[in-house]
């Protein structure tokens, strides 16, 4: 994570209000399946079929909860008041991928790769819901609700896509890598996320989901040609492995929070749940 103030621009630009949950009624069933059809998350052309390439680590799912310290994050930082926690909602990523993320930072030249805040690989994950403020006493509710939605929802896999950047490449504020194949399916399960909060009472997601994997932001005063020159080089980061299977086995529960004595931003995993 960061110390930075930078906010997601899938998450929104401003602090959510703090959730009242209603707490669930034991009977409640899972939320509908969400209808609308894939996005991709760039305009690029489409991505080129390569063959799966297997690995040992292709899914990841801890055993206990962890403790991720972090140079970078997806999410906004703010301490948390005593009786609140700031949670969201995430897929992990094999580690063997997110070193592969974290390696696309030395292609750039040294002046570029300076302009950039590069996210520490432990801290990469696919963010599917941003809960915010969440009462402590309200987090078992939470996650009653995700095993509900997990134990409803299927394993499936989706394919690394192509770097991006938002807003563009020619003024880029974070670059990120994008995700193809069968969306539909990652766009159900986030649906199913969104649905269940909703009903325990957090506000509505008014943006489209466009799933990514955040890896850098331009620091600040980083504009004109300065960030042209960073939207270009991302553009053409050597990443290899466009098109290669990415299963989604499992979804997590996380805490962010900031480090009162070093004043640095961490995440805490409270939960983690196998799909179906």
């Amino acid at each position: 994570m960061t110390n930075s103030k930078d906010l997601d621009p899938w998450l929104g630009g401003e602090n959510p209000a703090k959730a009242q949950i209603v707490k669930p009624d034991s009977s409640e069933s899972p939320a509908p399946e969400a209808e609308s059809e894939p996005e991709t998350v760039t305009s690029e052309p489409a991505v080129q079929s390569n063959d799966p390439e297997p690995g040992s680590e292709a899914v990841f799912i801890p055993s206990e909860p962890k403790i991720i310290r972090s140079a970078a994050s997806e999410e906004p930082e703010e301490v948390d008041s005593l009786d609140t926690w700031r949670l969201f909602v995430a897929i992990e990523l094999p580690r063997k991928l997110k070193r592969t993320f974290a390696d696309l930072a030395g292609s750039f030249r040294p002046r570029e790769h300076e302009r950039v805040r590069w996210i520490e690989q432990q801290a990469m994950h696919l963010t599917l819901k941003f809960l915010g403020d969440t009462p402590v006493d309200d987090v078992e509710a939470v996650k009653a609700s995700l095993a509900r939605v997990a134990s409803s929802s299927g394993k499936f896999s989706i394919k690394i896509g192509r770097t991006g950047c938002f807003p563009s490449f020619r003024d880029p504020r974070i670059c990120w890598v994008g995700l193809a194949g069968e969306l539909r399916r990652l766009e159900q399960l986030q649906g199913r996320v969104e649905g269940s909060m909703v009903n325990l009472g957090f506000k509505p997601e008014d943006r489209i989901f466009r799933p990514h994997v955040t890896i850098g932001r331009t620091k600040a005063g980083v504009r004109g040609r300065l960030a042209e020159d960073v939207g270009m080089s991302w553009r053409h980061a050597p990443l290899k492995i466009t098109g290669q299977q990415l299963p989604v086995a499992a979804i997590a529960l996380y805490r962010s929070y900031l480090d009162g004595e070093e004043e640095e931003a961490r995440y805490e995993q409270l939960a983690n749940f196998e799909l179906g």
